[in-house]
């Protein structure tokens, strides 16, 4: 019996020895990563952003309702945040290597949490949101990413004020 524990232990450190993967492929994603975050950060990155997305590019919006959308829409979308916000900051970012949901080992793709911050431009409100982002490269591009925040409370954070109008008794 005692053989037996020491064999099954051996087996269980030599699997998990094994399964150390290079992460090689995600540090090289990261970095591209990285840079497509940038583009909101420095809007005239937009032509940057546009070149590093295949047109099968596959993309969960984080808007209510949207779901997955292509090319076109992602295009709409980093010109919609690039274009009506300044001062745009990712803060704290927590960089992740993806894993394939089959096999749960490293596949290169890349996974981060952080907090946006920015100031609407036509309101000079200001945001503060919460949001993960993953990311899925193939040779050299983004082939699919998606986007979890509020994006509907950041647009009504920003939102102008409302209008009253006082009546005359």
């Amino acid at each position: 019996m005692k053989k037996i524990i020491l064999l099954f232990t051996f087996a269980c450190l030599s699997v998990g020895c094994e399964q150390q993967s290079d992460l090689s492929v995600f540090e090289a994603n990261k970095a591209l990563a990285v840079a497509l975050m940038n583009a909101y950060v420095s809007p005239t990155d937009y032509d940057f952003f546009a070149s590093q997305i295949t047109d099968e590019i596959v993309h969960q919006s984080p808007m209510y309702g949207v779901g997955q959308v292509g090319k076109e829409a992602v295009l709409e979308q980093a010109k919609f945040y690039m274009g009506n916000f300044e001062n745009v900051t990712f803060n704290n970012p927590i960089w992740l290597p993806g894993v394939n949901n089959e096999t749960l080992q490293p596949d290169g793709s890349v996974r981060v949490y952080g907090t946006w911050k920015g100031t609407s431009i036509a309101t000079g409100k200001s945001f503060s949101v919460d949001a993960y982002h993953y990311f899925g490269f193939k040779d050299g591009k983004l082939i699919e990413s998606g986007d979890f925040f509020d994006a509907t409370g950041m647009v009504m954070a920003v939102a102008p004020d409302e209008v009253t109008e006082e009546t005359a008794d």
